[in-house]
């Protein structure tokens, strides 16, 4: 019988096998341990990692990995992945809508390949102590509204980290994760969650989420990235045998095994040692990273000024572009990137801010061809969403709009002046 640290290994683990085997003692599967002993053992997700005896000897403690399962909540019939994706990770930055998809078409858990992204409805059925964007509260964004919604105060959720859950999370205490892994592209808040629904005005490009943060509902770019909670439907009766491995082993013992679409996993010895449990393949490969054409665009090669000395440093500048349809500016830009978001900057009457905005979407993917609006605003105070109020300074709400997109490409070099909100 092949020996438990020997399977799938890479270089380096080859190198920590052979530690094991002559240091730390690797053992046959369906051996007794010893309380001294330690082996190589096998992740969910595919990796490798190392295990202890149990101080009686009579199996293997977990192995040091993401343990995930699977709770069932009795009121909707959904049960729930817990934790959520690379829940602990907290240099995972998330993953695009799509392969938040994909990425729950590809789970297998708890012996069951059949996990889904959640829509938006199931996914406000996770929501505690936010009523107004709990199910049936008065936020109205559900399967087949639109991005009209997006910023409705009844869908703004409470007060970050506000939450019943442990870390003010806004979901229930039974499940297990983070709310609080930072959005690579947001100054202001963590990942969203990902649900599947469209926006009934634009499927293609807002897609809805809600943020367990702040229990906050709304409509996030396609292109944005998000964490990930897979579904499905109960009952989910806990599988503790794979049909195929009916064989005896040692408690807690783990091995690699491959998923039905070839993915690489790991299965765990039950508790009593008559079979192995169902394979389970946690791991993910996201999509290449989207091609940045910004350096192939028009850009806006901004002088920003102040028309007064500041009372005190501000909190955030925004300079973006909006097409002539989307003017006076509700919601997302349709150009610039999240360089033009800057938080603290050094401006003031006697320091001109520069600022190069390029005409491109968001996330770089492709660049702008039409009219559009430049809108720059400098807010003084800090705040969730960068609308100018009293006390803030703004341009562009009377300025003409800028062609962009239109032959070579060219430097739009502008001298602005902002203006004091009142």
């Amino acid at each position: 019988m092949k020996k438990a640290c020997g399977r799938f290994l890479s270089i380096a683990v080859i190198a920590v096998g052979i530690c094991c085997w002559f240091w730390l003692g690797c053992k046959h599967e369906g051996d007794s341990c010893s309380p001294w002993q330690n082996q190589l053992c096998y992740c969910s997700d595919g990796s490798v990692g190392l295990q202890s005896c149990s101080d009686n000897g009579s199996g293997w403690e977990a192995c040091e990995c993401t343990e995930y399962s699977v709770w069932c909540d009795n009121n909707t019939g959904l049960c729930w992945q817990t934790p959520q994706k690379d829940a602990y990770d907290y240099e995972d930055i998330g993953v695009v809508s799509q392969d938040a998809v994909r990425y729950c078409q590809e789970l297998e858990l708890g012996g069951y390949d059949d996990w889904r992204l959640p829509d938006i409805d199931e996914l406000r059925t996770l929501i505690r102590g936010s009523p107004s964007t709990e199910t049936g509260g008065d936020c109205p964004i559900t399967e087949g509204t639109g991005t009209e919604y997006n910023g409705d105060e009844r869908c703004m959720g409470g007060e970050e980290w506000g939450g019943p859950a442990p870390g003010g999370c806004y979901w229930p205490a039974e499940l297990s994760g983070t709310c609080d892994k930072q959005d690579p592209y947001a100054l202001q808040h963590p990942l969203e969650y990902w649900a599947t629904d469209g926006a009934a005005d634009d499927p293609e490009h807002w897609i809805a989420f809600v943020a367990f943060d702040s229990g906050v509902v709304g409509y996030n770019h396609v292109n944005s990235y998000g964490d990930v909670r897979c579904v499905r439907d109960a009952p989910s009766v806990p599988v503790s045998c794979d049909d195929d491995t009916a064989e005896t082993c040692t408690p807690g013992d783990t091995q690699p095994c491959e998923c039905d679409d070839g993915k690489k996993g790991a299965r765990v010895c039950g508790d009593n040692g008559s079979c192995w449990g169902p394979c389970e393949c946690t791991g993910f490969e996201p999509s290449p990273p989207i091609t940045d054409v910004s350096e192939q665009c028009d850009t806006v090669n901004l002088t920003i000024k102040v028309p007064e000395k500041l009372s005190h440093p501000p909190y955030q500048l925004v300079a973006f572009l909006y097409a002539v349809e989307n003017f006076p500016p509700m919601g997302p830009p349709d150009g610039g990137t999240d360089y033009n978001q800057v938080e603290y900057p050094e401006i003031d009457s006697d320091k001109p801010y520069q600022m190069s905005v390029p005409g491109c979407t968001y996330y770089r993917e492709k660049c702008l061809n039409g009219e559009y609006h430049l809108y720059v605003a400098l807010i003084m105070e800090p705040t969730a969403m960068p609308i100018p109020k009293e006390g803030d300074y703004y341009w562009g709400l009377d300025a003409e709009p800028l062609t962009l997109g239109s032959g070579e490409m060219k430097q739009i070099d502008m001298e602005i002046t902002l203006e004091p909100v009142k």
